[in-house]
């Protein structure tokens, strides 16, 4: 068998396709409940969710342009690679509360909690818009990278690769909704982290053993560099993963499908063991890239030039594995899209009455229709789509602030957060698009115009927040009363006017109960 022929290496994507479609039909969500499409049920176990944070935050690229940075810039890229694995502090010390919270007032997305805490419509309305708006490139980013390499490796027209990766994506994310995604991502996960693994240890056998290939590197790739570039891309790395991967709408909803706290706190600690092996196999992929492959290679060759020389029997296991990276990014986001345009968008503003099934099936149509607009943007190819990427990092960053504060700072101001945030976003579209030079603090090579307007945007919230009004106690109760530990928050909701689990309260909604979810297969 030749492994790297095309009709293989296709064959083995219709495969993986075929078993992806086979999962969501076993695990899709059968309960037409707000509850069960966005948030599987609020029951899902710490395995599942620990496999689906991982494979989410491994976009459509990550193991060409992971690998490859690593390639170009050898140890010195460690702060990026050990910031996946840090991301696990800020993701227990965020959950931790956010969780309790969503199971309480029934939130599906970030804009849920972010408007009803600060009783805000800027950062509902326009959180969800912005949010919507700069995914679908983001989405397209992805069908782009797949549609590329099955053309290159497959001889499939990038036109057909990417229809492919898009109507499939959405036809099973319609179908499965959040359940299905995540028992998909579980599948893609092991596919990526077993690649990892076997191409690792095969590459160090070819080389022969670690030491060799240390041997083998110059001191430029094998040696931490102490200087300030090296060390501002060091620090900012970490800055920039402890905010982008956990404010993203789709990634920040996965807080709230697990079953429990108990069940979070052991999905902490595995997606911290699996992100850690992930940061080791892409570090290790990257060295072994430049000493089998040299210097000069672009970033997202190296890897696959190292494959097809030295391992052609994984170059489909290698493909599948970038497909299954951009699969879980697509789907998951999808349903955070459908989810806040149709709770805090249309639910929230055009029609507040609207029943769970047809704003369900309202969503589901605007998936479509999201899927056409990034099958167009792809199909189009245009160049300022990685710019487009950037703004995705850029725009999500800016929520952290207002995160934290609402979650651990009682000073915490709506004024202050909406401020901080405005300017914030400002800060980085200017910089991303209108500014012919770099933000005035340039962190290494880390996304510095995110980086620099989180900067701004906590600056700013914090000053404010010191000066105006904190939130008001009574509406910071509500939310104290769950972290204490208060289970009678049906009661106290009820006492107050408030619908159970109505999240923010607004004139003229319905006071119907979601449904609970009663599946059974998790």
């Amino acid at each position: 068998m030749i492994w790297s022929s095309p009709y293989f290496i296709f064959g083995c994507v219709v495969a993986y396709l075929l078993v992806s479609i086979g999962i969501v039909y076993w695990w899709h969500s059968e309960e037409a409940t707000e509850e069960d499409f966005y948030v599987a049920g609020r029951s899902v176990g710490y395995i599942p969710n620990s496999f689906s944070i991982v494979a989410t935050v491994m976009s459509g690229g990550i193991y060409l342009g992971t690998v490859g940075w690593f390639y170009l810039k050898g140890v010195s890229f460690l702060g990026y690679g050990f910031a996946y694995a840090f991301m696990v502090f800020p993701l227990w010390f965020i959950g931790k509360r956010l969780w309790p919270v969503g199971k309480a007032f029934n939130y599906s997305t970030a804009q849920d909690f972010y408007g009803d805490f600060y009783q805000s419509d800027i950062l509902r309305l326009l959180g969800a818009v912005g949010s919507i708006t700069f995914l679908i490139p983001y989405f397209a980013s992805n069908a782009v990278a797949m549609g590329t390499i099955l053309e290159r490796f497959a001889g499939i027209p990038y036109v057909w690769g990417v229809i492919i990766l898009l109507v499939v994506g959405v036809g099973y994310t319609l179908y499965g909704g959040m359940r299905g995604v995540i028992y998909t991502d579980v599948f893609q996960g092991a596919l990526s982290l077993a690649f990892g693994v076997v191409a690792v240890f095969y590459l160090l056998y070819l080389a022969g053993g670690y030491t060799k290939m240390i041997d083998t590197l110059p001191p430029t790739r094998t040696l931490f560099s102490g200087d300030a570039v090296a060390f501002g891309l060091f620090i900012g790395w970490f800055i920039f993963m402890a905010s982008h991967p956990l404010t993203l709408s789709d990634r920040m909803t996965r807080m709230y499908t697990i079953r429990s706290l108990d069940e979070y706190r052991r999905n902490v600690v595995l997606t911290g063991v699996m992100l850690l092996v992930m940061v080791l196999i892409f570090a290790l992929l990257g060295l072994l890239s430049y000493s089998f492959t040299g210097p000069g290679q672009k970033m997202d060759q190296a890897i696959l030039l190292t494959i097809q020389r030295q391992a052609p029997w994984l170059m489909a296991w290698l493909v599948v594995v970038v497909w299954a990276c951009g699969m879980s990014t697509l789907d998951s986001g999808l349903v955070g899209l459908d989810a806040m345009l149709s709770k805090d968008i249309i639910r929230g503003y055009i029609k507040k009455d609207i029943a769970q099934d047809k704003e369900i099936r309202t969503g589901k149509w605007a998936m479509v229709i999201f899927g056409l607009l990034a099958l167009w943007i792809a199909l189009a190819r245009p160049p300022y789509v990685w710019a487009l990427i950037k703004l995705v990092v850029m725009f999500h960053m800016q929520f952290l602030p207002l995160l934290i504060g609402a979650l651990y700072w009682k000073r915490a101001s709506k004024l202050g957060a909406e401020v901080g945030w405005l300017v914030g976003v400002a800060l980085g579209i200017y910089y991303t698009f209108f500014s012919g030079s770099p933000p005035p603090i340039n962190v290494g090579g880390a996304p510095a115009p995110g980086v620099f307007a989180l900067i701004v945007n906590t600056i700013l919230f914090v000053v404010i927040s010191y000066i105006a009004s904190p939130v008001p106690a009574e509406n910071r109760a509500r939310f104290d009363r769950v972290w204490n530990g208060n289970t009678d928050q049906a009661g106290y909701e009820a006492s107050r006017g408030r619908p159970e689990h109505s999240g923010r309260p607004r004139q003229g909604e319905s006071e119907s109960t979601p449904g609970q979810s009663k599946s059974t297969k998790v």
